[in-house]
């Protein structure tokens, strides 16, 4: 770092750090965007103070939100997905399309620098620094984001997101022995390999090539996936709305209705338009081609330990 680059941020830091000791978050944020055009200076300041600034602020200063799409399997979120973007266009709303959560994180990371890896553990330590990231990237009031990370609490008390950054979720969930054969299927009927990317009993991560940059993707297992995403606490503090993978073939009228409902009332400006939601539906027919379950008694027995009391609360049929 050059004298004069060390200089500015010596500078910039104090400011901060002032703003923050008398908790003037809308100002610490307010300068820090002012700074923006410096990329290496902004994002050394972000990244030393804005968690912190995040986690404390507990004020809706910011003027654009996530929307988040989530389910442990990436497919499940594609019908959604495709709704929302069909319904925003028509609309004409100035939301955002809709992107994956690790390739919208990149492609901004790489305006500030090249990157080259994000590990599991930078998403879980910068989570509240990559979403502002998003946020600020451009003057759209929600962003929708599809995500297939569980939700998490760090012992700082670093959660995957929070409500000054959050509008609202949608959290699918398929029949676990649905999901269950969809891998087993993918794995050549190998039954140890689809328990084991099923129920993440070796704590495996996967790992993406996206621009170049290696990005670590741990989901953990469908039980514990799940788990996270339907805690009455995150639901609440999140604006959280579950939603079985069933229900959208069988009801599809009804939930996607419900959908543009939740957003309406958490706080997103959009019209309920229920003629454009029939339009879709008559035009994308949800796919009803149910998979057929193998599952033997003997795997559903060694399963069964893990996914029990998330089957019996939606009386998924095994």
């Amino acid at each position: 770092m050059s004298v004069l680059t060390n200089i500015k941020y010596q500078y910039n830091l104090r400011i901060l750090e002032d703003f923050l000791s008398t908790n003037s978050y809308s100002e610490f944020f307010d300068h820090l965007e002012k700074i923006k055009s410096n990329h290496t200076l902004y994002l050394r300041l972000l990244l030393n103070l804005g968690n912190s600034a995040i986690l404390n602020n507990t004020s809706d200063i910011f003027k654009s939100k996530i929307i988040w799409l989530s389910s442990f399997m990436k497919e499940d979120t594609i019908y959604i997905s495709n709704f929302l973007n069909f319904y925003n266009k028509n609309l004409e709303t100035n939301f955002s399309d809709i992107f994956q959560y690790e390739e919208k994180l990149i492609t901004i990371l790489n305006n500030f620098s090249v990157i080259e890896k994000i590990n599991f553990s930078d998403f879980v330590e910068k989570s509240y620094v990559y979403q502002y990231l998003i946020l600020h990237e451009n003057t759209n009031p929600i962003k929708f984001l599809k995500n297939h990370f569980p939700f998490f609490s760090t012992k700082n008390n670093f959660n995957f997101s929070k409500n000054t950054l959050t509008n609202s979720f949608i959290y699918i969930v398929e029949n676990p022995y649905v999901v269950y054969q969809k891998l087993k299927n993918s794995s050549n009927d190998d039954k140890s390999l689809a328990q084991n990317i099923f129920l993440n009993l070796d704590n495996h991560s996967s790992f993406l090539k996206i621009d170049n940059a290696n990005v670590e993707i741990n989901k953990q297992g469908w039980h514990t996936h799940t788990s996270s995403w339907i805690d009455p606490n995150v639901i609440n503090s999140l604006n959280g709305k579950i939603i079985l993978k069933k229900d959208i073939i069988s009801n599809t009228f009804e939930v996607l209705s419900s959908i543009i409902l939740h957003f309406i009332q958490s706080g997103a400006n959009i019209k309920m338009d229920y003629n454009l939601i029939k339009d879709f539906i008559d035009k994308n027919p949800p796919d009803n081609n149910p998979i057929e379950i193998d599952v033997s008694q003997k795997e559903k027995k060694f399963i069964e330990k893990y996914i029990e009391n998330i089957f019996n609360k939606f009386n998924f049929n095994g």
